[in-house]
């Protein structure tokens, strides 16, 4: 059985290095699920109104 993730870990998953991704949320971000899956992999952040806007640093 594949395994399912909240939408916004699956949009992290699935982003290549560099590519980004709007998150609409007006909460922080919470990288744990995404890192406890993906550990080698980097993500930032940057906050914009509405939402964040995620990069895949590695």
């Amino acid at each position: 059985m594949p395994k399912t993730y909240g939408p916004i870990t699956e949009r992290l998953l699935s982003l290549a290095p560099g590519r980004s991704c709007v998150v609409t949320t007006q909460k922080r971000i919470d990288y744990s699920a995404a890192r406890k899956h993906a550990p080698e992999r980097e993500w930032a952040a940057e906050s914009r109104e509405g939402g964040w806007v995620v990069t895949r640093v590695r």
